[in-house]
């Protein structure tokens, strides 16, 4: 059993090259209802929906080193948001175990980071693994499946991808980094979203938990693992906005344009 309680430390700040990290992901998709993830994306960014949804879910991960050192994260995605020419999912909340990880995403990312302790053990019953994150005074979610991804291994992609972030306290600009990303990816087995009861939670702990309930409840639509990781992500720019009338707002870095994901390499 794994019980990575919040922890302590200073993140390594490189400068302005942007920093790395090396694990393994779990990304899982869900259906989430546009109405409420309306409640979690900035009002001027547009959503990508089709028939009242929009597409969430969450990304887990377990860094084996990383600016902060070793450290576990779950970030609930609530959400597609389009900001010509690109679009990306939003992250509403993001859980960490260590301190300095959270104080860095508030510090330079602008992300709703929140010091978090992440257990992970063997299920009791039927074998598999659970995930519990605990944060602000009370239980948050569990995330269970009866069985570990295949030992069949994937292509090893090598990608771009733009991400949104800010608007937050911390940082209320418009965010977008780069980060780019290698790992051996491949379909497995889904976790399934457990709420915890509110009882002995936090009135923090609860609303926590029933925001991030409100956005995994939707209908899981696949799930990929990543494995061998190792990702870079880049200083974030602050976006200007350009406002048409009569269009959505376009976002444009300061020193250039935005690109969509770009994959670069696909080794089998």
């Amino acid at each position: 059993m794994a019980d990575r309680r919040a922890g302590r430390g200073r993140a390594r700040d490189v400068g302005p090259e942007g920093w790395s990290f090396r694990g393994s992901a779990h990304y899982q998709f869900h259906l989430v209802r546009s109405s409420v993830a309306r409640q979690f994306v900035p009002p001027d960014l547009p959503l990508v929906e089709l028939a009242g949804y929009t597409l969430g879910g969450f990304y887990y991960a377990n860094y084996a080193d990383s600016p902060a050192g070793r450290m576990d994260e779950l970030v609930v995605l609530s959400g597609l948001v389009w900001n010509a020419p690109t679009s990306c999912a939003w992250a509403s909340h993001v859980f960490v175990d260590r301190r300095s990880a959270v104080s860095h995403g508030r510090r330079v990312f602008g992300l709703p980071s929140r010091l978090s302790t992440i257990r992970q053990r063997r299920a009791v019953q039927g074998g598999g693994e659970v995930v519990a994150v605990e944060s602000g005074g009370g239980p948050i979610v569990e995330l269970r499946r009866k069985a570990r991804p295949s030992a069949l291994k994937g292509p090893k992609i090598s990608f771009q991808l733009p991400s949104f972030s800010g608007r937050t306290k911390h940082k209320p600009d418009l965010l977008k980094y780069d980060l780019d990303l290698s790992a051996t990816i491949q379909p497995c087995t889904g976790y399934e979203v457990s709420l915890p009861a509110s009882r002995g939670s936090s009135k923090a702990g609860s609303a926590l938990a029933a925001q991030v309930g409100s956005i995994l409840s939707g209908k899981m639509l696949a799930s990929l693992s990543f494995k061998n990781m190792s990702m870079h992500v880049k200083r974030p720019e602050v976006f200007a906005k350009n406002e048409k009338k009569g269009s959505a707002p376009i976002g444009v870095p300061k020193r250039r344009r935005a690109g969509s994901a770009k994959i670069s390499s696909v080794q089998t």
